[in-house]
């Protein structure tokens, strides 16, 4: 496996002739029937001139046996890429020819790149996705000590951020101690300088820390609730919590009465879309197309039910 090299946006490949029209995408994963990825891509390709898809491909777990035969069929009918989701992050680009540093530093990713034979190119817009969105909210200030609730995919990718973003300390819980630890192991061998402790409960992770990051699936619309006792959320100075179906989460609520400044899961699908968008088509989002983009993305998320 080779490893290119991503910055905190994703290098823009330039369009070429064998491009198919329209310019074929999907996301695979679970419980995926409220993403607003077919809306950006298909609203971003109008505003770009271009001609693009987005089919929403639902699989449950255990369909991953079967997932590297999908890529290649959806490669064969001329997909351009697709994105993954739940529970298929860790294992899906294993079938790319070339994966970017994050994805294989820290094992999984949410872009895939797709030729005629299958998955050609992995990257982790997650991880960049979230570098964006934290730099566009608390510019170049550091993250400080951040308790990360959940080690799965998303949580893979902040930790990854946080890391490279000049977090001092991170502490971990994960309902799997196992996933826990081997998170903490990554996190050690990117950034030797960053103190990583595995909690033993979420109300220990936050105590005093200065963010909060919710990397778990608690919040969302088939999953109520929330990752940590909601009286633990009280000192903190930033919260991000990656949940976006919905965006107002009880954890949300909660930063918002106690002032606490946040990062959205919103602000999180914006950056990961953007550079997915740019990776699959080769066309650069510019400030003058993305204020009005953002502003009809908010307009489609309040139009969402759940």
């Amino acid at each position: 496996m080779t490893s290119r090299p991503i910055a905190s946006r994703p290098p823009v490949s330039a369009p070429t002739a064998s491009q198919p029209s329209p310019i074929r995408l999907g996301l695979i994963g679970r419980g995926i029937d409220k993403s607003l990825a077919p809306a950006f891509h298909t609203i971003a390709g109008q505003m770009l001139g271009l001609d693009v898809t987005y089919e929403l491909l639902p699989r449950d777990p255990a369909f991953s046996t079967q997932l590297d035969g999908l890529l290649e069929e959806l490669g064969k009918a001329g997909y351009r890429g697709v994105n993954i989701t739940v529970p298929f992050k860790a294992s899906a680009w294993q079938a790319a020819l070339d994966a970017s540093d994050e994805v294989v530093s820290t094992g999984v990713a949410n872009t895939l790149l797709l030729g005629p034979a299958g998955p050609t190119n992995a990257f982790n817009t997650d991880y960049s996705g979230f570098k964006w969105a934290y730099r566009r909210r608390f510019a170049n200030a550091s993250p400080g000590t951040v308790a990360l609730l959940g080690a799965g995919g998303v949580g893979t990718a902040t930790a990854a951020a946080l890391a490279d973003l000049g977090a001092s300390a991170i502490r971990i819980y994960d309902i799997d101690a196992e996933r826990s630890g081997a998170l903490a192991a990554i996190v050690r061998q990117r950034n030797a300088a960053v103190r990583v402790d595995v909690a033993v409960s979420a109300e220990e992770a936050v105590d005093g820390v200065d963010g909060v990051v919710n990397g778990t699936p608690v919040g969302m619309y088939f999953l109520p609730g929330t990752p940590v006792d909601l009286a633990a959320i009280r000192d903190q100075q930033w919260l991000f919590d990656a949940i976006y179906s919905p965006t107002e989460t009880e954890l949300m609520a909660r930063a918002a009465e106690q002032k606490i400044a946040t990062i959205s899961g919103f602000d999180l699908f914006l950056g990961q879309a953007i550079d997915a968008f740019e990776i699959f088509t080769g066309h650069h989002i510019a400030p003058t197309v993305l204020a009005p983009l953002e502003k009809r993305m908010h307009e489609v998320e309040r139009e969402r039910t759940f």
